[in-house]
């Protein structure tokens, strides 16, 4: 398989395309909806971390595709990790499932190519915490960043190194703690680098990207270098791990989840 059909892709989930040496990837589906096929998700992970190790573009910009609520189907999803496993018994799934997108952390904090991400609507905390991990995060005015897992005392994935990072470890603790926030809300923490009108978010973003490849700033060394501390990135990945399956494995988890699960149905 030659190096542009491996780059170049077109599937019910996402597609991906060169454009200019800029590798762009479209998500077609809210990551969200692959949730009740783990196999989907696997995927799209194992194909981003095929593709980022590449070394026939130089620039990778991600559009994530935005989402009504994700409210039902993160409740599938954590549905489907707890009926297929005993208490105290979590299953590979679930361990493959947060290896590929440790992977995933890693791989974006430490490539040597420009990387941004861009968003839309309701985004969850998880997908904030892998734009952190690009260099460069751009987001449409009706951006609103829900945090899922508050309500259920659950960390999300990824929470536990960029926004620390930014905000400091007081700050970083109190966002933690929201239910949601805004694009302005975000652009004023820091967490997001520009909120552009939803009509202009690729044109602005891809813009953007041109425009750095054809400049020869330091500003992009100088954010690679302050983003990843390579050992504490993977120390804090780590027991992000430990700590959601001690979570997902208690017995108060279980019974909170059911009862919030009953209460969404009626």
């Amino acid at each position: 398989m030659t190096t542009k059909e491996i780059l170049t892709t077109d599937n019910d989930f996402f597609s991906s395309s060169m454009d200019n040496g800029i590798l762009v990837v479209r998500e077609k589906q809210h990551i969200l909806h692959l949730t009740q096929d783990l196999k989907d998700i696997f995927s799209f992970y194992d194909y981003l971390d095929s593709v980022l190790s590449s070394k026939s573009y130089r620039a990778f910009v991600l559009f994530a595709r935005s989402e009504q609520s994700g409210h039902i189907e993160q409740s599938r999803f954590l549905s489907k990790i707890l009926s297929d496993n005993l208490p105290g018994k979590l299953g590979k799934e679930l361990d493959r499932f947060v290896n590929v997108v440790n992977r995933l952390f890693v791989t974006l904090s430490t490539l040597n190519r420009i990387t941004v991400f861009a968003g839309r609507g309701i985004t969850p905390l998880f997908y904030l915490n892998i734009g952190l991990a690009h260099d460069y995060r751009f987001v449409a005015e009706d951006s609103v960043f829900e945090n899922l897992n508050s309500e259920m005392g659950l960390i999300t994935k990824g929470s536990g190194y960029f926004l620390p990072r930014l905000l400091g470890i007081r700050k970083a603790t109190e966002v933690l703690q929201w239910k949601s926030f805004s694009a302005e809300d975000a652009l004023q923490l820091g967490l997001v680098d520009r909120v552009v009108p939803v009509s202009k978010l690729e044109e602005e973003t891809m813009r953007f990207v041109q425009r750095e490849l054809a400049l020869s700033s330091s500003m992009l060394g100088i954010r690679k270098l302050l983003k990843c501390d390579l050992k504490e990135l993977e120390r804090s990945l780590d027991l992000e791990d430990n700590l959601i399956k001690e979570r997902l494995n208690s017995v108060e988890f279980r019974e909170l989840f059911a009862t919030n699960r009953k209460k969404s149905v009626s």
